[in-house]
Formats: C-alpha cells, structure tokens, sequence
C-alpha cells in the first residue's frame, strides 16, 4: 500500500480472482483504514469486468441517503450527512466516507450503485422524520405512539447512559408493525424505511427474548432478504464489505449461515462462484474501536470481540517477522484441513474452508473518527 493504492503481486492475484467471480466478499475487522483504501481500489478496478453494485454493513434507507450526499459533494457530502443530529452509524469515520465516494464515483452514473443489507441501531429518530410528512390520515395514531416511543427511549438514554436504552435496543417491534398495517400501499421509500425500523427492532427483540443465537439468526434473514431483493434487479455482479463473520461461507464463527454462504449457493445456480477475501489487522496495527466520546485507536491485538485468547485469527495467521502486508492463498490448505481435527484450532478450519484468501496488514493505521 502506498498512499492508499494496493499495488504487488499480491494485489494483482486478489484483483484477477476477484475478476473471475460474480461474488467478492471482503471479510474485515472493522475500522481499519486500509481496509477501506483496498475496499475502494478493489472496486475500481472491478468495474469493467460487470461489478456495478456495492453492499455494505448499513441499513437500506441510511445507504441510500448516503450515496445521495456523495453524488452531491462527495465526501464532504457524506461526513456533512453522517454528523446529522439524530444520525450515527459504524461508517461514521472518515476513511468509511473515502471509500463510499470512491464506489459512487466509480460506478454507474445514473444507477443506484450502494446497497444496504443491514439493520439499524442508532438513527431512528432521523428515520422516523423521513415519514412523518407522508403519513396518511389512518396510520396517524401509531406513528405518534412510534414517534413517541423514540423520543421517550432517548430521554431515557440520556439519564441513565445504558445503550440497551436506545430506541431500536429496548422496544419492541409492534410498534412498527401497527404503522405498516394502517399505512396501505406507501411509497417506495416509507416502505423501505418503515421495513427497516421493523426488522431491526425484531432483531434486537429476539436477542431480548432469547439471547445471542436468535438475534444472530434474524438477523441473517434479514441481510440475506435485502441480498435477494437486490438480485431481482438483476445486477450480474456484487462485490461486499461485511465483518468477517458474515462474508465466511458455510457455517461462521457462530455456527449461523449467513451472506457469505448466499452468495456462494447463488453462485453455484448459474455455474458461477464466489471469492472470499478475510482482511485482518497484523502485528503493530491499530483499529478504531467505538466508545463514549465516538471512535478512538485501539492497540488490534488488544481486541478480542470473539474472546479466543491466542487462539484468535489474527495472532493465528499473521507471521510475526514478515516486513510487509501479507497476502496468501487459502485453497491449498483445504486437503489437510478435513476430518481427524480434534487438536487444531476449529476457528482456522472453519477459515480455511469458508475463506479463499487472506490479506494481513503490517502496521495498519486506525480509521479516524469523524468529529
């Protein structure tokens, strides 16, 4: 990497697989700047092999108003958007906002180019004054109890400071559900904005309810029904940047099927198939790890989120001498790593099948928080 631009063999072996596949998957650890830069050339380079879509880790409605803010300023555009009262989100960081001005930039000029697949948490607020000048004289009555619910959980948010106090953390989707029912045949974008406070407070419902596995797997239903919406446009070729344990095909590090595992079967429907890029901070990086004031740097192999200890991936793979950004073929490896396994460690099983290339940054850099 030099000034942001991926160049190397190692750069132009992951841009020809990429080429050759309907799929490309870049499995990250969040917060990486140049995870961002590489998302951002990948794409570019791309483009003339019919990738023309981007789907990244936010919500349908937050995407779509973000690829309006770059298509009018830019950059600048996108930061002004995201530093909106009642808006925050994970792309909240400034090299997240280069990255999705460069896909805008570099795709088609009169197509929607950026694609959300994922719930939302923070931004009600902000999506529940998008219907407000739309709602029909029926549906008036349970979006004031709606409305009324987000305003409450803020104050209550603000005295206690607990985030389970958050809107979409704390109640439930009922709330949403009545305001579709009285809202017949909305337009296209209070449809999609009413589907998303819906499906993300049923997702944080079902972990309320039930714990981690079935807000893990409603959630992966509801990403995997914004991929198939998306494939009915009929866009040919899709490239996506997710948290790792989603992008894995077959089953991830939870044991959940998610895109990851889509894509490959979608793939494999027309005689396709699907690239899988794990990307992973190395020895000496940092990554911006969210906390009370907003992003900061965080020292990457403090962070544990899969609390494996030494047996995390990014101590596992990453060769502590290497002098540079490491980039290497998974493939090979899948014929030793079959049955009779017992003493290996299953998170780099499950990587070696359910990934088909890694990328290990030497030094990588925190993305910068946007202020």
């Amino acid at each position: 990497m030099s000034d942001g631009r991926p160049a190397g063999p190692g750069w132009d072996w992951l841009v020809q697989e990429a080429r050759n596949a309907r799929f490309t998957l870049i499995g990250e650890e969040h917060g990486v700047a140049e995870t961002a830069q590489l998302a951002a050339a990948l794409f570019s380079a791309l483009r003339a092999s019919g990738y023309n879509r981007v789907a990244i880790e936010l919500s349908p409605p937050i995407a779509r108003d973000i690829e309006t803010a770059a298509r009018r300023r830019g950059v600048e555009g996108i930061e002004e958007f995201l530093k909106t009262p009642g808006i925050f989100t994970f792309y909240n960081m400034h090299e997240e906002a280069q990255f999705v001005a460069a896909v805008v930039a570099a795709g088609p000029k009169n197509e929607r180019v950026l694609w959300g697949f994922d719930r939302e948490i923070f931004s009600d607020r902000y999506l529940i004054s998008k219907l407000e000048p739309k709602v029909p004289p029926g549906a008036r009555a349970p979006f004031a109890r709606l409305k009324e619910a987000s305003t409450n959980a803020q104050a209550q948010n603000a005295r206690t400071g607990n985030p389970d106090d958050l809107f979409f953390l704390s109640q439930d989707s009922a709330l949403a559900s009545a305001l579709r029912a009285a809202w017949p045949n909305p337009d296209p974008e209070s449809d999609a904005v009413m589907r998303t406070i819906e499906a993300s407070l049923a997702i944080e419902t079902a972990e309320r309810a039930g714990g981690a596995w079935p807000y893990m797997e409603r959630r992966s239903q509801w990403g995997r029904s914004n991929l198939a919406a998306l494939l009915r446009t009929g866009s040919p070729k899709i490239p996506m940047k997710f948290g790792y344990n989603h992008m894995i095909r077959g089953a991830n590090y939870f044991n959940g099927f998610d895109l990851g595992t889509m894509a490959d079967e979608v793939a494999a429907l027309t005689g396709d198939r699907a690239f899988h890029i794990l990307v992973l901070p190395g020895p000496g990086s940092r990554q911006a790890m969210l906390g009370g004031n907003g992003f900061g740097s965080a020292l990457s192999d403090s962070v544990d989120e899969m609390r494996a200890g030494d047996q995390r991936l990014m101590r596992v793979l990453s060769n502590a001498n290497a002098t540079g950004h490491e980039v290497f073929d998974l493939r090979p490896l899948r014929r030793l790593a079959m049955r009779g396994l017992e003493s290996w460690n299953s998170d780099v099983v499950r990587t070696i099948h359910g990934y088909d290339a890694v990328v290990i940054w030497k030094g990588a850099h925190a993305s910068t928080g946007l202020k």
